[in-house]
């Protein structure tokens, strides 16, 4: 059956954090939530008419071809997109003439019933620019309009009086101002253009284990493709293009219209490596149309997948709120949090009397304009607070609990100097198992940056949550690969001036990770305690960790687990949720324990106590 292909233009488009945004030259927008977004276009084709409550957005489709000779698209008709429902709307199609509204092609009226409204017109308009007006009453009471360049400053609502009103910020218009602009149809152009539209894979990346591919193709011609073929180049680090694949297109390709390839319905696998790695794999489209095709940059896509075994001790859930959001915010994720989630806050406006200079700096690294938002592992964004939250809560946590990391331990340590207030840190990340890319601009380690901050802790009704105090390193660079059996060590120092001026009832924590520097996944995070006493640097008193080794790492199969004690103490092993499935006290020896110990594959935690020492916590990974 075939497809429309529609696309939505944000009014104005400045970040790309909550929604992805394309300027309007044809090509398409997930059709997500639309509520409490601001992310608008920076005005270079569009036209905002603020007086007359007349709103216009030029539709240059030849911009998604430039390298045809001729792009024409049908319209069909418009798909809207607003903030509120009720009152009238009237929308018009326009040609172009000399970059401004021409001849009137269509128009239709209608009430605003649902946030999105979708209109039909009563013939197609076939034409390589178009022009969507729309009459759309703004007023202060109820429905805004914003026009912004980011921030707010050029946001403008319509008042009930009629004259034009210009806010200082977003916030001062409430949260839902955004208008969406889209048109209904299809390309039209009789040159051959296949796009790979998008490659992924389906199933667990775990080493040894196999998945099936899963991708789209569009047909952006008037012609049918009979022959299509995928062809996948897989690559590792010291293995380059050590396999070749081809996923043959069972069917042909119709005319402007898509086609998903139904991996379920298909016995193609991929085997992945046996050992930990990162894998690369170059996706090759070709047809018996493949010499003509208008733009064969659309035929490939180079992606990078992660077949990794070591997961993060601590996954966050870092919440961008107002003080009165706290109680609300707290109330549902209370029921999430574990030895693993962790739930961190940070009071980016000033105003709040729990507000920070450091929250606002990373408030600001993330590039939000707007509160609350909640960031899950870094990967994953819940803009706002809707009936929705819990449940998008919960898709997050879900994602994220399936990735893994190349970074298989990390050791913190801080360490009062003597006669000041001064703290000590030092951080130690670890790669025991991961085969991973080290040139410039393919290091993961390389591409990450480190942050470290103390949370303190504060009790909100009967909840207790880790509000940031300050950071110790804030976005550091890492300058070396982390190859597989290497350390990197990175040292910081800090004062603890002002933290314990009430005395040593104030309770802290020192977070740690590693994050990707474009703002997205969180690789590796973890948390140490830090009090009072460790201002006393004293060496008699601030013993090193309890030693403690453990082989093999991960643990394959039915092997036991053997484990090397330096000094009498006691073992304890916990899953992943806290719970103890193994006690015993031993003295200085070498322990074997079975497989059979450990219920199921997953992330296991060994944690040795001595007397006179901080305990130690490894990790190890059980696959069977």
């Amino acid at each position: 059956m075939q497809k429309r292909y529609w696309l939505i233009l944000p009014f104005i488009f400045s970040l790309l954090y909550a929604i992805q945004c394309v300027s309007a030259d044809g090509r398409a927008i997930p059709d997500s939530s639309r509520e409490y977004h601001y992310h608008y276009h920076n005005a270079s084709n569009d036209l905002n008419f603020f007086g007359a409550n007349r709103w216009g957005v030029r539709f240059n489709f030849r911009a998604a071809y430039p390298g045809m000779a001729e792009v024409n698209f049908r319209a069909q008709g418009a798909r809207l997109w607003f903030p509120f429902t009720g009152g009238e709307l009237s929308a018009e199609l326009r040609a172009d003439a000399d970059g401004n509204p021409g001849v009137l092609l269509a128009s239709q009226s209608l009430s605003i019933s649902d946030n999105e409204v979708n209109i039909y017109f009563d013939s197609e308009h076939t034409a390589e620019t178009f022009w969507l007006m729309v009459d759309y009453a703004t007023n202060a009471s109820n429905r805004f309009v914003a026009a912004s360049a980011g921030g707010g400053s050029n946001s403008y609502y319509m008042n009930q009086a009629g004259d034009i009103q210009q806010l200082s910020t977003l916030a001062q218009a409430g949260f839902a101002c955004e208008l969406l602009f889209g048109l209904l149809g299809e390309f039209s152009f009789g040159e051959i253009d296949l796009e790979l539209c998008d490659f992924d894979l389906e199933g667990e990346l775990l080493p040894g284990g196999n998945v099936k591919p899963s991708f789209s193709i569009y047909n952006h011609s008037d012609s049918a493709v009979l022959n299509a073929n995928l062809r996948l180049i897989l690559s590792r680090p010291g293995f380059s293009q050590y396999d070749t694949l081809n996923v043959a297109i069972p069917q042909s390709l119709a005319p402007r219209d898509i086609y998903e390839y139904d991996f379920a319905a298909h016995d193609m696998r991929i085997d992945l490596p046996d050992e930990p790695t990162q894998l690369r794999i170059e996706a090759l489209l070709s047809s018996e149309y493949t010499e003509n095709d208008t733009l064969a940059a659309n035929n490939k896509k180079l992606v990078n997948f992660q077949v990794f075994i070591d997961e993060s001790p601590v996954q966050m859930m870092e919440n961008f709120l107002r003080e009165g959001e706290t109680f609300v915010i707290n109330s549902i994720q209370q029921a999430y949090l574990s030895d693993t989630w962790h739930a961190l806050h940070y009071y980016p406006i000033l105003s709040d009397s729990l507000a920070s200079l450091a929250s606002m700096r990373r408030f600001n690294w993330y590039g939000f304009n707007s509160v609350p938002f909640t960031v899950v592992a870094g990967a994953k964004r819940i803009a706002g607070f809707t009936d929705q939250y819990e449940e998008k809560l919960i898709d997050a946590i879900e994602d994220i609990g399936v990735h893994r990391s190349f970074i298989s331990s990390a050791e913190s340590r801080l360490q009062g100097v003597e006669n000041s207030e001064n703290v000590d840190l030092q951080l130690a990340f670890t790669n025991d198992n991961t085969h991973l890319y080290t040139g410039v601009g393919q290091s993961l380690m390389i591409s990450s940056r480190i942050f470290a901050g103390l949370f303190q802790k504060h009790v909100f009704g009967s909840s207790e949550s880790y509000v940031l105090s300050r950071w110790i390193a804030f976005a550091d660079t890492v300058s070396t690969a982390l190859n597989i059996g290497s350390t990197i060590n990175k040292n910081y120092s800090f004062t603890a001036s002002g933290l314990f001026d009430n005395g040593d009832e104030a309770v802290y924590r020192l977070y740690y990770w590693v994050q990707k520097d474009d703002g997205s996944r969180v690789y590796y995070a973890d948390y140490c305690d830090f009090d009072a006493q460790i201002l006393v640097s004293n060496e008699d008193e601030q013993l090193p960790p309890a030693q403690l080794r453990i082989y093999p790492n991960p643990l394959f199969g039915s092997t036991n687990l053997k484990i090397s004690l330096a000094q009498p103490g006691k073992l304890s092993i916990y899953n992943l949720r806290g719970q103890r499935i193994y006690s015993a006290n031993s003295g200085p020896k070498n322990l074997e324990l079975p497989a059979s110990l450990f219920p199921a594959s997953g992330i296991y935690f060994l944690r040795l106590e001595e007397k006179g020492r901080r305990a130690n916590t490894k990790k190890i990974s059980i696959i069977k």
